[in-house]
């Protein structure tokens, strides 16, 4: 509309203005690029958790090839704008359970770096690296500031792990939904699965990676729908997510494992199943970022992603701020394997 035009006009107005007096009457003559670039963060850090400004070496780091032996300290974390990163899940394990690190604690600086004002994919980015080289995390818990030097280590060197055990479902761990999940799940643990009795959990804990249309793929595996959800994006425009093929893995009973580490792909294929009725969900409530997102390179060679649409069940449920609620909901404190076992068995017979 024309009022919003003009509203936008004046914005944009009162930026440059604001630019320019910073450059103009500031007590201190500040590196013009700087400045720019910490109004760029700001501004495109702050519209939802999923959008973020790339500097031209975070870019570099986004866009490096994913070989699956990239390396992190082992843990998943939430940021919300203004706020600091808060740790979600530990892995199993890792250095950073080893280290002492837990879920709930806030990450208040990485190898030095403030944290209060990046983006979520910033932290992330800054989190993982290459090789083994220690990452330096500042953590604040309750009225404490804690200090650690964390290892890197490759965590998952394959995108899943499938293991089967007497007296107990069978347990799909999904690490990231890479390119080909799908097909290797077909081919490695379909045959598997087809006619066992006791059932499968379908272990999202901490999942945040991976493609969103990964994930449609493999829950096709286990539910066949025409209107899977629908992608909404600006101006109404909908696009509509489909699960058409057969399910290979349509009658094997099936529960979802959910945690506060479980974002993006792994919401959506788990807000699919639960949607549809295939499957129940075990565990604690996501954090509903269910959004894709879009890459906009700049003219400095930094670049800026965008949330262009986000995920609606066709119940019109968002996994979207929502998240997904589990039918069997399991205290922060209790997310050990145990309770997710337990929890499984008593639902199983009744799906």
């Amino acid at each position: 509309s024309r009022g919003h035009a003009n509203t936008a006009s004046r914005g944009f107005d009162l930026l440059d203005s604001l630019m320019n007096h910073i450059r103009n009457d500031y007590l201190e003559v500040r590196d013009p690029v700087e400045t720019a670039e910490g109004t760029f963060r700001g501004l495109v850090n702050s519209l939802d958790p999923l959008s973020a400004y790339l500097s031209p070496s975070l870019l570099e780091a986004y866009a490096a090839p994913r070989t699956g032996r990239e390396t992190g300290p082992g843990i998943s974390v939430l940021k919300r704008y203004a706020a600091f990163p808060q740790i979600a899940a530990v892995v199993e394990g890792s250095p950073a359970e080893e280290v002492g690190l837990e879920p709930g604690d806030l990450v208040s600086a990485i190898d030095g770096a403030n944290t209060l004002s990046m983006s979520l994919t910033e932290v992330k980015l800054l989190l993982a690296g290459g090789d083994e080289r220690p990452v330096d995390i500042r953590v604040l818990r309750g009225n404490d500031t804690h200090d650690y030097n964390v290892p890197r280590t490759v965590l998952f060197p394959e995108p899943f792990a499938f293991e089967r055990a007497q007296g107990r479902p069978a347990r799909l761990r999904v690490h990231r939904f890479e390119a080909g999940l799908a097909s290797r799940l077909e081919r490695e643990v379909v045959p598997a699965l087809k006619g066992r009795q006791g059932g499968l959990a379908l272990d999202l804990r901490g999942c945040q990676d991976g493609s969103l249309d990964e994930a449609v793929r493999v829950a096709n595996l286990f539910a066949k729908a025409a209107v899977a959800g629908r992608f909404e994006g600006r101006g109404g425009a909908k696009e509509t997510v489909s699960c058409p093929a057969e399910a290979a893995l349509g009658a094997v009973p099936l529960v979802v494992w959910t945690d506060a580490g479980t974002l993006g792909p792994a919401e959506l294929a788990a807000g699919i199943l639960q949607e549809l009725g295939r499957a129940k969900v075990v565990g604690f409530k996501t954090a509903g970022l269910v959004g894709r997102s879009k890459l906009i390179p700049l003219k400095d060679d930094s670049a800026i992603l965008l949330t262009s649409g986000i995920f609606s069940l066709p119940s019109g449920r968002k996994l979207w701020d929502d998240g997904i609620v589990p039918d069997a909901a399991i205290p922060f404190d209790q997310l050990d394997e145990k309770t997710y076992f337990e929890r499984t068995i008593a639902l199983l017979p009744k799906l």
